[in-house]
């Protein structure tokens, strides 16, 4: 699991919330126009098993392989273009973000700070207002009276509060109401069974969870809309529960919760408690009465429509999920991956492949810039045109396949015609004039052979064979094939290495980091996934 996998999985719950709240809104909407309800208990079990879905589906999908069915939005670069001067594993990258046609790129630093900014400041608004929740209720807690304690449970008396309302902590259940309610019994026993049944109901635990959900989700509204859906499921089904199994009176109850509604005009609301009255507009109270005493629920008769309305609302989280596995792709090359890469590249071949930093800077520069993805694949897709020709001149030599790189290298597998500075080649494999001459092509003002793609071949054939006779090394013959024969003897003696690494890095070099891009575009040949 990297951290790109954590932000996919992060944005693909993002966009499974507002599925999962407009799931529980298109149920309590049907449920609505019911002449008999939806049991509120099935629809607050759906509630649960959507926002469950909200969090394991990501991490499912990205512990699985599986094809994209649609391109991914964004895209981690290591820089802008495969010409950027500035070395690319410093760190200039750079994300890009597409929609439609319009495509908007930004240091990708910046859009981390942003994005991490606005998570810290959305999570730290949540947690600030929980604390302060959180200590009001400490010191209610602390200025009130046990009336009961029972096990687990603490039944509480206080002055400060006018509505009762129920929290859980690791091993207690409290139950905290106003005083004043002592002197009304049979209130006080409604209250009491109503909050109990809050704790039976894991209401009070799972208000943990979804706070933590507003922390994580802070500038997702559906998240908002999510967790005060939730709580008004709670008290319905806390509702439901007490008349239907209880054997508690509705009109009774109904009258309780009248009485403990006028109380509550005088108190502040929390979030993190579950209250006899919830966190919901008034308008829910009287929809908390009607469902009571004029629509009581249909039990368990309509459990199958809550069944199939769940399950097009999952498969419609799924199919999400699939489609957008990994919103970010990061095109960037680590040097595990880059390791990873050789060890396919050295199966069933003795050429000399590398993957050094410097080999990685260039595959970076090839693989992980739009214009060299596309040079490559442009490279690859003309190679095929002339890889029939290629392929016999290299068996008819005894050549190694490898040879293949070095014409995308030197030309992108494009017969460039000679340009007007004579040092600069032409060609397929970029002959300049005094070694076309000397490998026997004819170069005048009346015919240039180096446009002739088997003739400059074969001639490249034979300079490559005379190169590795001489050096013995085909790391130092591609560094030959660019720098010259004496430039390399020159290196080996100055070095009093052989190793063609070390040469490079005293700075015997013709065009900078040439083998070290012949072996990048060897590596993404053997690894043609990687174009992907």
């Amino acid at each position: 699991m990297t951290p790109l996998d954590a932000v996919n999985m992060y944005i693909a719950a993002n966009l499974l919330l507002p599925l999962a709240a407009g799931g529980i809104a298109a149920l309590r909407f049907v449920s609505g126009r019911l002449q008999n309800p939806i049991a509120y208990r099935r629809q607050l079990q759906l509630a649960y098993v959507l926002t469950a879905a909200v969090l394991l589906l990501p991490c499912a999908t990205a512990l699985q392989a599986r094809a994209e069915l649609l391109p991914r939005n964004a895209q981690i670069w290591s820089a802008a273009s495969m010409r950027d001067s500035t070395p690319i594993l410093q760190g200039n990258h750079r994300i890009a973000i597409s929609a439609a046609s319009l495509e908007v790129s930004a240091p990708l630093s910046v859009v981390r700070s942003v994005a991490a900014g606005l998570f810290l400041a959305g999570a730290a608004a949540v947690a600030i207002l929980l604390l302060i929740e959180a200590a009001r209720i400490r010191r209610i807690v602390s200025d009130a009276q046990t009336i009961a304690r029972r096990r687990r449970v603490r039944v509480l008396a206080s002055p400060a509060v006018r509505v009762p309302f129920s929290f859980w902590l690791p091993t207690l259940h409290f139950i905290v109401l106003p005083a004043d309610l002592v002197l009304r019994p049979a209130d006080l026993r409604m209250a009491i069974r109503h909050e109990a049944q809050h704790h039976r109901q894991f209401d009070t635990r799972l208000a943990y969870a979804y706070q933590l959900l507003r922390v994580l989700f802070f500038w997702n509204p559906a998240v908002h809309w999510l967790h005060r859906s939730i709580a008004d499921l709670q008290e319905f089904a806390c509702d439901e529960a007490l008349v239907a199994h209880r054997r508690v009176s509705a009109h009774a109850y109904c009258s309780c919760l009248l009485r403990v509604a006028e109380s509550a005009m005088r108190q502040q609301r929390t979030s993190i408690c579950a209250s006899m009255l919830g966190t919901a507009p008034p308008g829910v109270l009287k929809s908390r009465i009607e469902a009571l005493l004029v629509r009581p629920t249909s039990g368990n008769a309509r459990w199958p429509a809550v069944a199939v309305l769940g399950t097009v609302v999952f498969a419609a989280m799924v199919g999400t999920t699939a489609a957008f596995p990994a919103t970010i792709h990061d095109r960037r090359i680590s040097p595990e991956q880059a390791q990873a890469m050789l060890a396919v590249a050295r199966r069933g071949s003795d050429f000399p492949f590398a993957a050094n930093e410097r080999v990685i800077e260039q595959l970076n520069r090839l693989l992980s810039t739009p214009d060299g993805r596309a040079f490559v694949r442009r490279g690859l897709e003309r190679m095929k045109q002339h890889e029939p020709l290629i392929a016999d001149a290299i068996a008819r030599y005894g050549l190694p396949a490898e040879l293949r790189a070095v014409p995308l290298v030197e030309s992108g597998y494009r017969n460039l015609p000679p340009g007007e500075n004579p040092r600069h080649g032409a060609g397929l494999w970029m002959f300049i004039e005094p070694t076309a001459r000397r490998f026997g092509l004819t170069v005048d003002a009346g015919i240039d052979e180096r446009m002739d793609v088997a003739l400059e071949t074969d001639a490249a054939m034979r300079m490559f064979a005379a190169l590795n006779e001489q050096f013995g090394d085909w790391t130092l013959a591609l560094l030959a094939y660019n720098a010259g024969e004496r430039r390399v003897q020159e290196a080996v003696r100055a070095t009093a290495s052989r190793d063609v690494w070390h040469i490079l890095a005293q700075g015997y070099e013709n065009d900078p980091d040439y083998v070290a891009r012949v072996m990048a575009v060897l590596l993404i040949m053997k690894n043609p996934a990687s174009l992907e």
